[in-house]
């Protein structure tokens, strides 16, 4: 396993961590739902982080991809366009592949990054729900 891959295992091992103390919380309680915000941030920032990290592999694919089309075309003078064209896209295959993971990939995190967005806005409506309801409103 490479330094990248036990980076990523602990940054999912430490959201696994944050999830479960955010879900032990209860959001009834104004402090306790403060406190799950605060995990939230703390999960988003990682989220943001894994979904930066995917979206550069990601692109790095995309430029191997490409290199591996242009270097096979400079390097086969010979053959028909239509015949360079399929050889350079066979050459590139690989990277096409691995470029299509990485979308997936970058296309996880990010989804995951927006509905944890999207779960900070419900818990701040509710915490200003609960401030209301202490103040004696609905």
């Amino acid at each position: 396993m490479n330094k990248t891959a036990k980076q990523e295992d602990a940054k999912i091992a430490k959201l696994t961590e944050l999830y479960k103390k955010a879900a032990s919380l209860n959001e009834e309680l104004p402090k306790e739902l403060m406190d799950k915000l605060s995990i939230y941030g703390q999960i988003l920032e990682i989220l943001g982080g894994m979904w930066a990290a995917a979206t550069k592999d990601w692109k790095l694919a995309e430029a191997k991809r490409r290199e591996a089309i242009a270097t096979h075309y400079s390097l086969n003078p010979e053959g028909t366009t239509k015949d360079k064209e399929m050889q350079a896209e066979m050459a590139a295959a690989e990277w096409r592949r691995k470029e299509a993971e990485y979308e997936a990939e970058a296309l996880r995190w990010k989804a995951a990054y927006i509905a944890t967005q999207e779960q900070i806005q419900i818990l701040k409506k509710k915490y200003e729900h609960l401030k209301e309801v202490a103040k004696g409103g609905i």
